[in-house]
């Protein structure tokens, strides 16, 4: 996190920060999800792009995403990096399940390398949209 914090101060010196994600896997939870911060007074700003990728990505569940700023979570780069570029809102953790889809037109269904990787498309796709 130290390392990823210094890229992005540096980054941020030429170019405004549009979005951050810390890509995972999820182990005990299913369906492609986000977690991501709440923005006192404006929650709304971090919940739009994870809804714009949720109409687009069918693998990802936006019921599941969850935006909260748990003091558990400090030492996690999301929560982290939120601290320190004052409340940004587009600062997510995305997390893929190793066990497969239990919602939407994919339940019971194993998740393919295929899959994921359409999934990193839709999420470009998705800050075009944002």
């Amino acid at each position: 996190i130290y390392h990823t914090k210094q890229l992005i101060a540096n980054f941020s010196k030429e170019r405004e920060l549009a979005v951050f994600c810390d890509f995972h896997g999820h182990s005990r939870r299913k369906n492609i999800f986000m977690y991501g911060c709440h923005i006192p007074g404006s929650p709304e700003y971090s919940r739009l792009f994870p809804f714009v990728l949720s109409a687009i990505n069918p693998f990802f569940i936006y019921s599941d995403c969850r935006f909260g700023n748990q003091k558990s979570k400090e030492a996690t780069a999301r929560m982290a990096l939120f601290n320190e570029h004052k409340m940004h809102p587009c600062i997510y953790t995305l997390e893929s399940t190793f066990c497969g889809n239990d919602q939407g037109p994919f339940a019971k269904y194993h998740l393919s390398t295929e899959n994921l990787i359409q999934t990193g498309v839709d999420f470009c796709r998705s800050l075009i949209v944002h």
